[in-house]
């Protein structure tokens, strides 16, 4: 697996370039870690600095070698050199592993319950990025670490940040909300009256 696997991924889940980089401009976030990244290397088109954390072999293949690097720095939005460092394993134990409130912001895609996993490894203040695929962005809802900063919406190709006008989300069309051991143990996000493509928390 070679350098084509990130483009060829990023073709077939569609770009996120747009959404790091707004998050980059609101946040102002310097280092990122990313578990359950697999195959999405956007983030370092957009941040020099980023830890990727996966389990999956075709994500230790195409992270191993120069792959990555040539990758992001013909694609690259800033000056420095791409620093990009790998984790191969399971997130939960490879996090623990890792410097204690070393990042700026931690992202979590499609990848389980990322949020409670980084909290160590985060910064206070520090930033969630989390879509609720997982629940994930209902646990971030629920736990007294994080607050709602801003969400995403993707319409029409384009991504946009609102930070306003905030209390309308992340509330369920059939009250109650579920508790964490609920989403836990459901392992999918619930349906919200007012959705969103992604959440950015403030970590405290």
């Amino acid at each position: 697996m070679t350098a084509p696997a990130f483009t060829d991924y990023i073709a077939h889940i569609g770009d996120r370039t747009q959404l790091y980089a707004i998050v980059a401009e609101y946040t102002g976030a310097h280092r990122v870690i990313y578990p359950g990244c697999y195959l999405d290397l956007a983030p370092s088109y957009i941040w020099d600095d980023v830890t990727y954390l996966d389990s999956d072999p075709r994500a230790l293949r195409a992270f191993t070698g120069t792959h990555a690097t040539d990758t992001a720095r013909a694609r690259k939005r800033y000056p420095a050199e791409p620093r990009i460092a790998f984790h191969p394993g399971d997130y939960t134990e490879t996090s623990r592993e890792l410097p204690i409130a070393a990042w700026d912001l931690a992202i979590s895609l499609y990848a389980g319950p990322i949020s409670r996993h980084v909290k160590p490894l985060l910064r206070a203040p520090g930033w969630l990025l989390v879509n609720n695929s997982h629940a994930d962005a209902g646990l971030a809802h629920l736990d007294a670490d994080y607050d709602l900063a801003a969400v995403i919406q993707h319409r029409n190709s384009r991504y946009t940040l609102t930070a306003t006008d905030l209390q309308r989300y992340l509330q369920p069309r059939r009250p109650p909300h579920p508790t964490p051991e609920q989403l836990h143990a459901s392992g999918r996000g619930i349906a919200y009256t007012h959705p969103a493509t992604a959440y950015l928390f403030r970590y405290r």
